[in-house]
């Protein structure tokens, strides 16, 4: 008996493979690589993979169980997925061969490759159940750097006609959580930002006139105790709408205001309990850095110079040695290690280590002094998103597949536990990930977490100081990381060379 041969899957050449995945299992349910543990084993392998990657990964599976993958091929940017018994191959070749509902579809079977030479065996390595505790969210909670602050995360969520404020500490765990409005209801949970907190209160900036356009708004400050809020800053003050994120250092705000009117100019402003002045102005966008007790590194996007405030001469600032990379600079990813020592990273370009045809995006990271200049780099070769690329364009040409590695997204950095520093990777491309870098600023020792390692999440981690572990942030659970050790001994030891 002939099967529908109509495509009853029609995606994008876009789709993620989890998504692929699941309309397959929702069209075919009777496949059984489709339900249960194969399906689930299968979850993990290709969530974060191409379509292509995807129907390589099926065919062979699919030919065990007596059925052919075909795409009915368009011409276009998509692919009509469509499985058949494979007795019915010439049968569903034929019936393609003229067109139907106007459209002219080419079926063309996905044929399962060769088998590939065996690998090199790799070193064995323990496996670790890297989500070990975990703790569920009522409803999706999203933890980023825009809303996390030293172990504690304001979250904002719509209950049917308001908005509702929860502060999340993640110091204890479980987690516990303080509905910020409970004794507030003339406050918006929408005006609320977390800018800081920490065991002795949370710091907001709370908007309180709204103009008619967002250049309008204003905002003030206020400490928040237990159920207590104080306003911070000078009494009556309100503050026009500041560039993301505010730097709190030793109880003192410090934010950048960017204008274009009536010129370009960017100004940073310091704010105390008891005063408030701009204190350096700018043509060009600034970074503000922390760099130690009282001081400010103010950096200058896409160029080398950079100035250094410091508390005890407010009102003068020294310039540094030019930084010795200032194209392709993720500015915001920039940390402090201690004396006058910085860590930047930038980007390249380079040539793809298996066909020269092909470049590749690629990440530096670098370690400069402020006022030697001594300069150090290393390069972050798998820091990013790996993806296999066929290189065949033409069909007279062979069949080949490299690997492309490419750093394409954000990066984030964080303070982790003793010398460690968090480098949180979040790209939305194709392939194998990395997640996050642990990096010891003493030994250059390297410890690297990938999306084989937590398939189908992509949690920021973060170093929480009140239960001296790292966690997982993922969209509906929170989880602890393995004690760190257990973490080194799983992933064995590996180091970065600054030359």
């Amino acid at each position: 008996m002939q099967m529908d041969f109509e495509p009853r899957v029609h995606v994008d050449w876009k789709i993620p493979g989890g998504e692929l995945l699941a309309l397959l299992q929702h069209y075919y349910p009777d496949i059984p690589i489709f339900s249960g543990a194969p399906f689930e084993a299968l979850l993990d392998e290709l969530s974060n993979e191409m379509a292509e990657v995807c129907f390589q990964a099926l065919a062979p599976l699919l030919i065990t169980h007596g059925y052919d993958l075909w795409n009915l091929d368009a011409g276009a940017d998509d692919y009509r997925p469509t499985l058949i018994p494979s007795d019915q191959r010439q049968a569903f070749a034929a019936h393609w061969q003229k067109p139907h509902g106007g459209l002219a579809l080419t079926p063309v079977r996905i044929e399962p490759e060769a088998p590939a030479a065996p690998a090199k065996p790799k070193r064995k390595t323990a496996k670790l159940n890297w989500l070990q505790e975990v703790h569920d969210y009522p409803a999706p909670t999203y933890v980023q750097a825009y809303n996390y602050r030293n172990g504690y995360a304001a979250i904002t969520e719509q209950d049917e006609d308001q908005w509702l404020c929860f502060l999340i500490d993640f110091n204890p765990w479980p987690p516990t959580e303080q509905d910020v409005l409970e004794h507030r209801p003339e406050v918006d949970a929408a005006d609320l930002q977390l800018i800081d907190a920490s065991p002795q209160g949370s710091l907001w900036k709370r908007r309180v006139v709204r103009g008619e356009r967002s250049g309008d708004d204003r905002y003030e400050y206020e400490i928040r105790q237990g159920n207590t809020v104080q306003r911070f800053g000078p009494a009556g003050e309100h503050w026009p709408e500041f560039e993301d994120p505010a730097v709190v250092v030793d109880g003192e705000i410090f934010e950048r205001q960017r204008l274009y009117e009536p010129e370009q100019v960017t100004r940073i402003w310091r704010i105390t309990p008891t005063s408030s002045e701009v204190i350096f102005e700018y043509a060009h966008d600034l970074h503000i850095l922390p760099i130690g007790a009282g001081r400010l590194l103010f950096m200058r996007h896409n160029a080398p110079q950079c100035w250094i405030w410091d508390r005890q001469t407010p009102h003068h600032t020294t310039p540094t040695r030019p930084l010795p990379t200032h194209e392709r600079t993720l500015v915001e990813a920039t940390a402090y290690l201690g004396d006058d020592n910085i860590l930047l990273f930038s980007e390249t370009d380079r040539q793809n280590l298996e066909d020269s045809a092909y470049n590749e995006h690629v990440l530096m990271a670098w370690r400069f002094n402020l006022v030697t200049g001594a300069t150090g780099k290393a390069l972050l070769d798998s820091l990013g998103s790996e993806v296999r690329q066929e290189t065949q364009i033409f069909t007279n040409q062979p069949k080949r597949k490299i690997t492309l590695r490419t750093f394409y997204g954000q990066l984030h950095v964080s303070k982790g536990h003793g010398d460690w520093w968090v480098w949180n990777y979040h790209t939305n491309s194709f392939g194998t990930q990395a997640l996050a870098w642990w990096w010891n600023q003493r030994s250059n020792q390297v410890l690297k977490l990938t999306s084989r390692d937590i398939p189908r999440e992509k949690p920021p981690i973060y170093y929480v100081p009140g239960q001296d572990r790292y966690l997982a942030f993922a969209e509906h659970f929170v989880a602890r990381l393995p004690v760190f050790d257990e973490m080194v001994a799983a992933k064995g030891e590996e180091f970065l060379r600054f030359e």
